[in-house]
């Protein structure tokens, strides 16, 4: 018998998570992903228990398939073992029984999602289709018996793999049953498998929660029912959560009297999980933005209300603008968190045994576990946990402190065996987190494409060896406006306080919202000074910011600044660019909002 390493690559991530149009699609994509990998990875612990390495499981129970989406850590979709086998074809077939078990249980979850509906689909392309979703790569790497043979061939087996995925099939595609049908409008990838004609079952397409015209191909439908709806958090709800934990405990209890019609006729759906947290007001939270409400309420033709519908929607409206009346409309903001671990593949090459290997990995996993957790605690909801990858859904007013308390997390579950395998400390394994904040009416992919450029921008990639990882990126899209960046490395302490200072300030009412868009003023007065790093200048660019903040008033231009905020933003001005200042001012106001006031916009 022969040790040999394994590895197995699920996917393509792309289709299985990135292709997007909901909240919904990306929790059940992750979670889908995560079944079929859960799935391979039963196959290779029964083959031999205790070989697995990446996911490693304390309890084997673990393994076992989930129903629907939990609340524990997901199981990545690279996995990897140590094998007992007779030769190189015994370990071809395990790989091959592996993937056959997670399309398997891919097929099943397909199979579950389309008993839910009550219209018939196109069967001859949902069969075509469900077949072909899973993508599966497959390496193996004979470890010799000889002492440090493991770590060679550990980087052998990477080699191979990145090799393999290279090697493309080019495999037809299964055979249609009909030509010029719709594509998907999540990702416009394959065909339709819904009916052409709907008839009046308006129900049904509510409950995939699409808008007319929007087509799904199976995979599509999979995300859409995947689970209970209501275990998934959208992203208006996590918005609102602010405005909603201000509001007086009388207030809640109005707009949930008022809410809890539209669940039974499909206008709205209940949030129930993430343990509970969002008890207060158990809604999506769509209904609570006026630009929502109205939409629904003018809706036309087969979208129209029936009479008892909009009677609703009204009483709503009116409980509604009590509501704001008394304390502002909720903001429109939130946050995607993106985080990956820093220098893991350094750490993971010091490994000279499976069983180190195993022990990083369970330290991995510990971290996973937590980050549902912390999440939840700063009022998020953790969409993806899996390993050193994160995706989760978080308020404006938390999105900061999440990010950090992660960070301490990694660094805690890391540092012991990076510490053990005398790794430097400057090498020791980080998190790079990625905040990207933007209006809920923008299109999801445009969400997803900024959070994952906020976590491009945390890892710093061309700023330079000391500057690169360990990092916090905040990337603000403003509806009304551009876009603009703030980074800084976790033990930048100064960086880090002037922004919550300033945060702090804007939340207290102790900064004018016009400050920022004054020092913009200033830097574009002062722009043939910007490359002028002498006294001179200097002084010129410092008084110009100070004769702006004795200026500044607040609380309706009645009161000056407090001497730690003026002397704050002095010291800002000083260290970096009149620019940047500007940004982190804009940016602190934004993770200070409540209400859409706080930003200024319509309630």
């Amino acid at each position: 018998m022969t040790r040999y390493l394994i590895t197995l690559s699920l996917g393509p991530v792309q289709s299985l998570i990135e292709a997007a149009r909901r909240t919904r699609d990306l929790w059940c994509g992750s979670w889908l992903l995560s079944e079929a990998a859960r799935a391979a990875a039963l196959v290779l612990h029964a083959q031999q228990p205790g070989c697995l390495i990446f996911p490693c499981p304390v309890d084997p129970e673990e393994l076992q398939p989930r129903q629907e989406p939990g609340d524990d850590a997901n199981i990545a979709n690279i996995l990897r073992a140590e094998v007992l086998l007779p030769d190189e074809r015994a370990a071809r077939d395990l790989c091959a029984r592996a993937k056959a078990a997670a399309a398997a249980r891919l097929a099943d979850l397909g199979a579950a999602a389309r008993d839910k509906l009550a219209i018939p689909l196109r069967t001859g392309v949902w069969e075509a289709q469900i077949d072909d979703i899973l993508e599966g790569f497959a390496a193996w790497s004979a470890v010799p018996a000889t002492p440090d043979a493991y770590a060679p061939a550990s980087e052998r087996l990477g080699a191979t793999l990145a090799a393999r995925k290279a090697t493309r099939d080019c495999r037809p595609c299964g055979p249609l049953t009909a030509e010029g049908l719709p594509k998907s409008s999540l990702d416009g990838a394959l065909e339709t498998v819904l009916p052409e004609h709907w008839g009046e079952q308006h129900r049904a397409r509510r409950q995939l929660g699409l808008s007319r015209g929007e087509q799904l191909d199976a995979l599509g439908v999979m995300k859409r029912l995947a689970g209970r709806p209501e275990q998934f958090t959208p992203y208006s709800r996590i918005a609102a959560d602010p405005w909603i934990r201000a509001l007086a405990t009388d207030q809640q209890q109005d707009l949930r009297q008022a809410y809890e019609p539209l669940v039974g006729m499909e206008l709205a759906t209940r949030v129930s999980g993430n343990q509970g947290c969002y008890a207060a007001l158990p809604y999506d939270a769509q209904m609570l933005y006026d630009f929502r409400l109205e939409n629904a309420l003018s809706a036309k033709g087969a979208e129209a209300l029936a009479p008892h519908e909009r009677e609703k929607l009204l009483a709503l409206r009116e409980v509604l603008t009590e509501t704001v009346r008394a304390r502002g409309a909720p903001v429109p903001y939130a946050a995607i968190l993106k985080a990956d671990g820093d220098r893991m593949g350094e750490l993971l090459s010091r490994a000279d045994s499976a069983d180190r290997s195993r022990d990083i990995s369970r330290r991995l996993h510990s971290f996973a576990s937590l980050v549902r957790r912390i999440v939840r605690d700063h009022r998020g909801h953790a969409i993806y946990a899996g390993g050193d990858d994160v995706l989760a859904l978080v308020p404006l007013t938390d999105a900061m402190p999440c990010a950090r308390a992660l960070a301490d997390a990694f660094h805690a579950a890391l540092a012991p065996v990076a510490v053990e395998l005398k790794l430097e400390p400057k090498h020791h394994p980080t998190l790079s987190v990625g905040l990207g904040i933007g209006h809920l009416m923008e299109p999801l992919g445009t969400l997803r494409e900024r959070a994952n450029r906020a976590e491009k921008v945390a890892k710093g990639d061309g700023r330079g060896n000391d500057k690169t990882r360990n990092a916090l990126a905040i990337v603000l899209g403003i509806r009304s406006g551009g876009e603009l960046e703030w980074r800084a490395q976790w033990h930048d302490d100064a960086a880090f306080a002037a922004l919550t200072g300033f945060t702090d300030a804007y939340r207290d009412g102790q900064l004018p919202t016009r400050a920022a868009y004054d020092m913009r003023g200033i830097d574009r007065r002062l722009a043939w000074l910007r490359k002028d790093r002498g006294a001179t200048a200097g002084g010129m660019r410092a008084a110009e910011v100070a004769r702006m903040l004795d200026r500044a008033r607040t609380e309706g231009g009645t009161r000056i600044l407090t001497p730690p905020i003026r002397e704050l933003i002095l010291a800002r001005a000083r260290g970096e660019s009149l620019a940047e200042l500007a940004d982190t001012l804009i940016l602190a106001r934004w993770l200070s909002a409540r209400t859409a006031a706080d930003l200024g916009e319509r309630a």
